[in-house]
């Protein structure tokens, strides 16, 4: 009996200091960007927003609940500190999300009439309606020429390249979103404005 019990205690020391190794290693990477991947910003293809020289990379879906969540404090980075950070937009739609790919897909479309960021913030003020017709609506509200816009949302036109993206983010650590590069490091989650003033402050 006393045997087996030190059997089971060993088991249990042996599974909580397996269990610790892989919290402590979870953590120590999640702020490190995977140094074999590179995210390349030149293939992004929306105009960064601000005039900096610091790079943030975001990659984001429109039907996420946290990203949408994480915008009111991008926009006030932006508003804040525009001459010093400069904002990239990856898109990495979730499976999860049965129409975060169709946005994405139309935010490609409104891109292609030079509105990105305008539709961008559209999409993130009407997350619970993103369905296509929504979607069409939406580009009517910011004057898209609707022939167009429909002819590239329904051919899914951009469709390699958000897949592009999707890969790209894979490669570099992107399991969920949204996820930030700044400066080399990979960042995921939801993070307030202290953290990001702090970051721009260094």
């Amino acid at each position: 009996m006393e045997k087996n019990t030190k059997v089971i205690l060993v088991f249990f020391v042996a599974i909580a200091v397996l269990v610790a190794i892989m919290y402590f290693s979870v953590i120590k990477s999640s702020g490190n960007r995977n140094e074999n991947a590179v995210v390349n910003i030149s293939n992004g293809f929306f105009d960064a927003r601000g005039n900096g020289s610091i790079e943030i990379i975001e990659f984001s879906d429109f039907q996420c609940p946290v990203c949408g969540q994480q915008e009111p404090v991008l926009q006030k980075i932006l508003n804040e500190y525009g001459d010093k950070v400069k904002l990239f937009y990856k898109n990495f739609p979730l499976s999860m999300h049965k129409n975060s790919f169709n946005a994405a897909l139309a935010s490609m479309c409104a891109n292609e009439q030079d509105k990105f960021w305008e539709y961008h913030d559209v999409l993130f003020e009407n997350q619970i309606a993103l369905d296509k017709t929504s979607l069409r609506r939406y580009a009517q509200q910011i004057n898209l020429d609707m022939e167009q816009f429909n002819s590239c949302l329904d051919s899914e036109k951009y469709k390699k390249e958000i897949e592009k993206d999707i890969n790209e983010g894979k490669k570099a650590g992107v399991e969920g979103t949204p996820t930030f590069f700044i400066n080399n490091k990979l960042y995921r989650g939801l993070w307030d404005f202290q953290f990001f003033k702090e970051i721009i402050g260094n």
